[in-house]
């Protein structure tokens, strides 16, 4: 672990920041599965129409037609329900990435507060390599609190 590289950080501060990488890590995990979800749904929309235009070309003027022949063929109502199950996914995955996000926050202005009013003589002299190491290694920005 990168926190180990400093020398005498009391185990408060390294839980401290330990948890603000945790919910970061989180964090990036989520907006990933999010973006795959969201990719995979757009996807399968993107088929679904080259599918309707190479199989029912002929129905495809008559919107009634093609209509009805979306509801009568089990394939095509089975392809929109995957669609609705990865769009709910995507969904739920927002959800989560924004409640993390808002926890993520709380627990970097909880580090900043620490670091920056920190009594510890030993933790102010480190305070600056320990913003730049986590700007530089996570993405964490310890330097302000709004972002």
């Amino acid at each position: 672990m990168p926190l180990r590289d400093i020398k005498n950080l009391s185990s408060e501060t390294e839980n401290i920041l330990n948890a603000v990488i945790k919910r970061k890590n989180k964090k990036d995990k989520y907006e990933r599965l999010r973006d795959m979800y969201l990719i995979v749904t757009l996807l399968l929309l993107l088929g679904l129409f080259v599918y309707l235009n190479m199989n029912d070309l002929h129905t495809m003027l008559d919107p009634f037609s093609t209509f009805a022949s979306i509801l009568l063929n089990p394939l095509y109502l089975f392809i929109f329900s995957i669609i609705a199950l990865t769009f709910s996914y995507f969904h739920y995955y927002q959800k989560k990435l924004k409640k993390e996000k808002d926890k993520l926050n709380k627990v970097r202005a909880e580090a900043i507060d620490y670091l920056n009013d920190s009594k510890d003589m030993n933790l102010q002299d480190k305070v600056p390599i320990i913003k730049k190491m986590m700007k530089g290694e996570y993405n964490i920005n310890l330097y302000v609190k709004n972002k």
